[in-house]
């Protein structure tokens, strides 16, 4: 591993007029995507920001009608927060399923949003939560952040402090994942609020889309819906050797109805 040289700011300030003070910098949240790749030769920065204590990027904060949860907090404490597990069970359950509990340990909510991995879980969530984005220089809703496949909205040195997701009266989530990497070959999450309800993809196309065909059905439309219709085409489903296109558009129609089903039972 080359060398480089380690800071730990005490806050969002501090930590970004580091970045911009610095050569080739690179933030570290969790450390579960920068770090292996610095021993693999693939990054070589200059300089790592360790974000871990600036304490406003951490915690989990419940609100009327939505929920706040800190750009560090970790993949355990999504899956095993009482707030998450209450209000969103959906959620929960998504970043229980996340790689393994090593990884759940360390990885960071933040650090994965904004890695923008096109089969990463928590992009769908965001997207059917209606999610917003606060950053230490504006706020983002979540329909404008995900650009393409590791890009985001982010601007050069911008950090994720927290992310605020709205409340709902049901969510699931389902996938279908690689056995070596837990990774989504195809994830559905499905809300519903107020009886309608909105259906986000991951691991099909280059970034996590909504359905539109879906979105703000009443459920019981939804659930009637004729997926067949669907032209899958305009969503850039993609093919490469985890699965086929076809097999993808099959795994979505699949797990929609599962999830809509586990919906109604609920």
């Amino acid at each position: 591993m080359k060398k480089f040289n380690y800071h730990t700011p005490k806050n969002l300030n501090e930590g970004y007029e580091l970045f911009k003070s610095c050569d080739f910098p690179q933030y570290l949240a969790g450390g579960m995507t920068i770090l292996p790749s610095i021993k693999q030769g693939l990054a070589s920065p200059s300089d790592l920001i360790d974000l871990s204590y600036i304490n406003e990027m951490h915690g989990i904060t419940e609100h009327t009608n939505s929920i706040t949860l800190g750009g560090l907090t970790t993949h355990n404490e999504v899956a095993q927060s009482n707030i998450i597990i209450n209000k969103v069970p959906g959620l929960a359950s998504l970043a229980s399923e996340i790689a393994d509990n090593a990884v759940r340990n360390k990885g960071t909510l933040g650090g994965s949003i904004c890695n923008a991995d096109p089969a990463a879980d928590y992009p769908a969530a965001l997207i059917a939560l209606n999610a917003k984005l606060t950053t230490n220089l504006r706020e983002i809703h979540v329909k404008d952040f995900f650009l393409d496949m590791f890009e985001t909205s982010l601007y050069e040195g911008e950090i994720l402090k927290n992310i605020t997701l709205s409340k709902v009266d049901y969510s699931c989530y389902k996938k279908f994942s690689s056995q070596a990497s837990k990774y989504a070959i195809v994830g559905v999450f499905t809300s519903v609020n107020k009886k309608k309800v909105k259906v986000s993809i991951t691991g099909a196309s280059n970034k996590v889309f909504l359905l539109d065909e879906l979105d703000n059905l009443y459920l019981d439309k939804a659930k009637e819906f004729n997926l067949d219709k669907i032209n899958f085409n305009k969503y850039d489903i993609n093919n490469d050797i985890n699965a086929s296109a076809d097999y993808r558009v099959s795994l979505i129609k699949s797990l929609i109805k599962n999830s809509l089903k586990n919906l109604t039972h609920e």
